[in-house]
């Protein structure tokens, strides 16, 4: 016997199933919203010329609407997380005497889903107990009955009832891997394998595939490595976003540049990088603990390369050792090279590890890689030479419109020669441990003789000196040859106050490591050697003519005179005495040298 009132509730419920209102469902039928309102209250009948119309909305047959069993597939879904297709129709011909069962797979279903993702079957299912729901992954059996009881909805919060990575071939659940992430309460993550590791077998693209439970239902959704999937707000459900391959931007990355405490351009990338991962330092302990801090070079041509950190001693080495950082450096890489490089560098920006490196903008200076657009083909970043770039288009509404999409950072000009790529962070030895290796730096790169063209440490601040007294050379000197001279000797004692500076600043902070008094003694009296050099290589910097401002009028010869090269070499040799001061009280510390 036909019974309205068990018609009406089936209708009811297969429209709140499908998502449909009253008067959506009506509109589709092209009857009344009080028509649908009057079938689903058990009052009237749908008309007979309705029904296929009903039928094709509900995704149900005739049958199955009319005499309603106690087992009924309310929604059948084949998904793969992003493409779906509606199988409840056909699902529910699988019932016999209110039981279903059914391999799901492509063999099954009337169509397939194209891809190696991997794939399932959502299903809600009513029962005279209830409303359930349930999955199965592709070429699983499922089976239902009246005894059946899956997931039921509710909750202020989604649940995750499935985490799986891999594909079609090979995957593994990550269910727990997820349970421990939700406890970081993160908006969003992306899926690599760092936080879902592949099977070492495994070949092809891998995708995280999640599936849920809401107030709403069961639903899956799934991404490819790389690519992001978000929690909306009041984390209710979960969305994959446009894909990270397009553009991924870490922000709240500071401006670097000139005159800013931050004059050596490898440590203050290398500063930004580090605190951009939440890595607790400062540009000082940097420049310290890669011995940064001690180091002085010299071309005899006078080049502005001379400051360059890693020139002569590659200060990156001891620095990733301090920080227990595995770096992967790339040099002058050829073209068919680079393709490869530019993934790894898109990867570890997804990841929030931000290379450094050189020659990214104007001139050869380092730099942080801060984000891409457009799937890498164009990389922003943080260099030295931005303020003048922001002054010069601070008006223009075109570069503003650019910078709201770059999130504030300038695109990289040039493909740098020298890339270091900071990788996993692991064993970090003790501050202390620290402060030893930055001293036998120091002992190593002021007495060294350098390599190359360059001369290093004691040999640096003679050959420099030479070249201030060189009275022939500057009264020979064209003045385009002059003032180019004058800009590096400028750029080089910025560096070398810099670095003096910062050595202060790093064994005043390292005091407290020393427990030893006559090591603590010898490091104490080292700090004021250093902080006597700082201020004196301070003074003598800010007195100097700025290059820049003689660009605009002025002469270099009157403003780089003589007798202030005399002085300035003279400096330098202080320079030189207090660094052999500092050579014996870093040996007593390292206990070098006997009681």
């Amino acid at each position: 016997m036909v019974s309205s009132e068990k018609i009406g509730k089936r209708i009811a419920t297969l429209r709140r199933t499908k998502g449909l209102s009253q008067e959506q469902l009506a509109e589709l039928l092209h009857v009344s919203a009080q028509a649908v309102s009057k079938w689903e209250n058990g009052k009237s009948l749908p008309e007979t010329a309705t029904l296929p119309l009903l039928s094709a909305a509900l995704s149900h047959s005739i049958d199955s609407i009319l005499l309603p069993q106690e087992l009924v597939v309310l929604s059948a879904i084949y998904t793969d997380g992003q493409q779906e297709l509606d199988v409840t129709h056909f699902v529910n011909q699988f019932v016999t005497s209110n039981r279903l069962s059914l391999i799901a797979g492509d063999q099954v279903f009337p169509q397939s889903l194209d891809g190696d993702r991997l794939k399932l079957l959502l299903i809600t299912y009513e029962t005279p107990a209830g409303i359930y729901s349930t999955y199965v992954l592709k070429d699983q059996l499922l089976v239902i009955d009246l005894h059946s009881t899956g997931y039921v909805s509710g909750g202020n919060e989604l649940q995750i009832l499935l985490a799986n990575y891999g594909n079609e071939q090979a995957s593994r659940s990550v269910l727990q891997k997820m349970k421990h992430y939700e406890h970081f309460r993160w908006d969003h993550f992306t899926a690599t394998h760092e936080l879902f590791p592949s099977l070492i077998d495994n070949e092809g693209k891998d995708y995280l595939l999640l599936v849920y439970m809401n107030t709403e239902g069961i639903h899956a959704v799934s991404c490819a490595e790389g690519e992001q999937i978000h929690y909306s707000p009041g984390r209710t459900s979960l969305y994959q976003s446009d894909s990270t391959d397009q553009q991924c931007i870490v922000e709240g990355i500071s401006r670097l540049g000139f005159g800013r405490g931050m004059d050596c351009s490898w440590a203050g990338a290398m500063t930004l990088s580090l605190v951009s991962r939440g890595i607790d330092t400062t540009y000082e302990r940097v420049m310290g603990d890669s011995g940064a801090c001690w180091r002085v070079a010299f071309e005899p041509v006078w080049d502005y390369s001379s400051a360059d950190a890693l020139v002569v001693y590659d200060h990156s080495v001891p620095a990733c050792t301090a920080y227990g950082i595995h770096a992967i450096q790339a040099n002058r890489l050829e073209p068919p090279q680079r393709a490869a490089e530019k993934l790894a560098i898109l990867e570890d920006i997804r990841n929030g590890r931000l290379p450094i490196a050189i020659n990214l903008r104007v001139a050869p200076e380092w730099g942080v890689i801060t984000g891409y657009l457009e799937n890498g083909r164009h990389l922003l970043c943080r260099s030295y030479f931005d303020d003048e770039t922001f002054s010069e288009l601070e008006a223009d509404p075109a570069f503003q419109t650019h910078m709201k999409i770059s999130k504030g950072y300038l695109s990289v000009d040039h493909w740098p020669y020298r890339i270091i790529r900071l990788g996993e962070q692991t064993h970090v030895p003790s501050a202390l441990d620290n402060l030893y290796a930055s001293l036998r730096i120091k002992l190593d790169v002021m007495q060294n003789s350098g390599h190359s063209t360059y001369a290093m440490g004691y040999q640096a601040l003679e050959v420099w000196s030479e070249g201030l007294l060189d009275r022939q050379w500057y009264a020979a000197a064209d003045d385009e040859t002059y003032s180019r001279r004058l800009g590096v000797n400028h750029f080089c004692m910025m560096a070398l106050a810099d670095a003096r500076r910062s050595a202060a600043a790093y064994l005043q902070d390292s005091l407290p490591l020393v427990q030893d008094q006559r090591k603590l003694t010898a490091l104490s009296e080292m700090a004021g050697v250093y902080g006597e050099m700082a201020a004196l290589l301070e003074d003598f910097y800010t007195g100097m003519a700025d290059p820049a401002a003689l660009r605009t009028g002025g002469s270099s010869r009157q403003s780089w005179t003589a007798a202030q090269r005399e002085k300035q070499a003279e400096l330098l040799a202080l320079v030189a005495s207090l660094e052999h001061r500092g050579d014996t009280l870093a040996e007593t510390v390292l206990g070098l040298t006997a009681d």
